[in-house]
């Protein structure tokens, strides 16, 4: 015996509306993620200003790209999902309406989530840039290393307190454009004038004997360099900066010069005199004879020097005298205004995106235990 035979209509498969119902999931995703995306941009823009978004996440990028694609592999899988229940007739399936398609919405926000959680761990940051107007004036810091800064006639050796003035000196200027010279039998470029006074400061920590040729000390050869940078200051100045109108040395030795290059000492002062610079000399070292009656420092020729130039005469191991009087000639040079620049962390967006994602996966929830539920 055999079956009856359906002599009902077939309904032809309408394949436009087949693909149609395949693509649309799909760009429901693609509009939904770029409105997401535009919002995020438009705040992120308000957010920044005119200052690029920085990632703090070393693998931002990773990060994005990998959500990016575990996001369509799922949704690829929630639509490939098996059907909880089975029609004998598929044709009554096509007939729930066109909005059957919102039965996808649920994993669209799910996918939409996970993106905005990806970008919230890839920790987007804005900055600020502050401008702010300064006094400056242009010091070069020149300091003795030759062997005879070594002597341990003050606390651990001469170096030692010639480094101590250096720091304590940069730690009250910071608004100065500061360089630093060094010389033993010939002279060096250590920092060329900077406002960093904290890498400066480094700089000066590390200095040891040896760093040059430390057999003789040629003072006229080290405060010659310095003078060529103060007078060639135009150089990485910055636009909205103009040349320094005032320009010191600070001179840091035992005044024991017996070695020239270039220039003799009271030539280099000459020199300095010429270019409008003053030079304040600190002797290191104490004015004591040495055994055969001889004197290890020399302090006539710093003091020659400072008078030339109409600058001043200190002593390292008066730290305190030192600091008021450079202050007090500090006062009445005339200063420079230039524009330091200052970039500053401003907004973090990480909580901003992470609210994002909890909001869509609760609009989730509630959309998979109401409006859209679906079978088990």
């Amino acid at each position: 015996m055999t079956a009856p035979r359906d002599t009902r209509p077939r309904v032809p498969t309408r394949w436009g509306w087949v693909i149609l119902r395949g693509l649309v999931p799909w760009l429901l995703v693609a509009g939904l993620g770029a409105i997401a995306a535009l919002v995020v941009a438009r705040h992120f823009d308000a957010v920044r200003g005119s200052e690029d978004i920085v990632w703090r996440s070393r693998n931002a990028r990773v990060l994005l790209v990998a959500a990016g694609f575990v996001g369509a592999v799922a949704f690829h899988l929630h639509r490939r999902r098996a059907a909880a229940m089975g029609f004998s007739q598929t044709h009554l399936v096509r007939r729930v309406g066109p909005l059957a398609w919102l039965s996808d919405l649920p994993a669209v926000l799910r996918v939409l989530a996970l993106a905005a959680l990806a970008v919230a761990l890839a920790r987007p940051e804005t900055y600020r840039t502050l401008k702010h107007e300064i006094d400056t004036i242009d010091i070069m810091i020149v300091v003795d290393m030759s062997k005879s800064m070594e002597e341990t006639d003050l606390p651990r050796d001469r170096l030692d307190a010639a480094q101590r003035v250096i720091r304590r000196f940069l730690r009250r200027s910071s608004h100065d454009r500061i360089g630093l010279v060094v010389f033993g039998q010939q002279a060096m470029l250590q920092c060329p004038l900077t406002l960093d006074t904290k890498v400066l400061e480094q700089v000066v920590a590390d200095l040891t004997i040896g760093d040059v040729p430390e057999l003789g000390t040629a003072i006229g050869d080290g405060l010659g360099l310095a003078l060529s940078q103060l007078r060639d200051d135009r150089r990485e100045i910055g636009p909205d900066n103009a040349p320094s109108k005032s320009k010191v040395v600070i001179l840091l030795s035992d005044g024991d010069s017996n070695w020239v290059t270039r220039f003799e000492p009271d030539e280099a002062a000459r020199v300095a005199r010429d270019m409008g610079v003053k030079v304040y000399t600190v002797l290191v070292g104490r004015e004591e004879s040495d055994l055969f009656g001889g004197m290890s420092v020399n302090p006539a020729t710093l003091r020659s020097i400072a008078a030339v130039t109409g600058g001043e005469f200190f002593r390292a191991t008066d730290y305190d005298s030192f600091d008021r009087g450079f202050q007090t000639v500090r006062s009445k040079l005339d200063k420079t205004k230039r524009v330091e620049i200052e970039r500053i962390p401003d907004k973090q967006m990480f909580v901003p995106l992470a609210l994002l994602a909890l909001a869509l996966l609760g609009l989730e929830l509630v959309l998979s235990h109401t409006r859209l539920r679906r079978l088990p």
